[in-house]
């Protein structure tokens, strides 16, 4: 309800949501209500003006030369964590592709000269080789977005998942963040509607562990 809404807000600073609460309707209460409910606040950090820096040093590596050395023992213990099922691919599927002139998925996008050839299907196929490889299926996590995951899925099933076991495939969808300006107060994108926005990339396990994955160990494979 309203009191416990306000309540909410105050905790972080955020009562400005209800500056326009006695002008909505009764639907509109309703819908504004729910999604204050169901916001997450805890995602929104404000950066102090002047934080305190650490000390920082370069991240350790190894020379190629030393990769190639141990090619064939790197190689094993992927394989391995592969065939022990330690390890999944997730695709970053949440992009749409505007930029690139269609309405729908990035990964829908035809790159084929000769033949249509989609980016979700070089993707795919990549994966394809690792799993012949290891000689197991690999669980396969797609982050769609609310925009494109219908439209995803039914690309896929269309071109039936490319030759990948659909029974290794598992959809989820990103979360959505609060938008805030710089001082990080939530606006409104209408007098009954929170802004919000794709939390990222950087987002995923969170989503991953919504979706109710936790227990899945999984690296990130690819991009789209």
């Amino acid at each position: 309800d309203y009191t416990q809404a306000y309540e909410k807000l105050e905790k972080y600073g955020q009562t400005q949501l209800l500056r326009f609460y006695e002008e909505l309707n009764d639907a509109e209460k309703a819908s504004l209500l729910g999604q204050i409910e169901q916001v997450d606040l805890d995602a929104i950090c404000v950066a102090p003006v002047d934080p305190e820096k650490g000390h920082i040093e370069p991240m350790g590596a190894i020379r190629l030369a030393q990769i190639e050395e141990k090619r064939a023992q790197f190689r094993e213990t992927g394989l391995k964590v592969l065939r022990d099922g330690q390890a999944a691919a997730l695709l970053l599927a949440g992009g749409q592709g505007s930029r690139l002139g269609i309405d729908g998925p990035k990964g829908a996008f035809n790159v084929g000269v000769t033949r249509e050839l989609y980016i979700f299907e070089c993707l795919i196929h990549n994966l394809l080789d690792v799993v012949r490889e290891a000689g197991v299926w690999i669980p396969l996590f797609i982050m769609t977005s609310d925009k494109n995951d219908r439209a995803t899925r039914v690309f896929l099933e269309e071109h039936s998942y490319f030759g990948y076991d659909k029974d290794h495939i598992y959809f989820f969808v990103q979360d959505m963040a609060p938008a805030t300006d710089f001082n990080g107060k939530v606006y409104l994108e209408a007098k009954d509607r929170i802004a919000l926005s794709p939390n990222g990339n950087g987002g995923w396990f969170k989503s991953l562990q919504k979706a109710g994955y936790q227990a899945v160990l999984v690296f990130t494979f690819f991009c789209c």
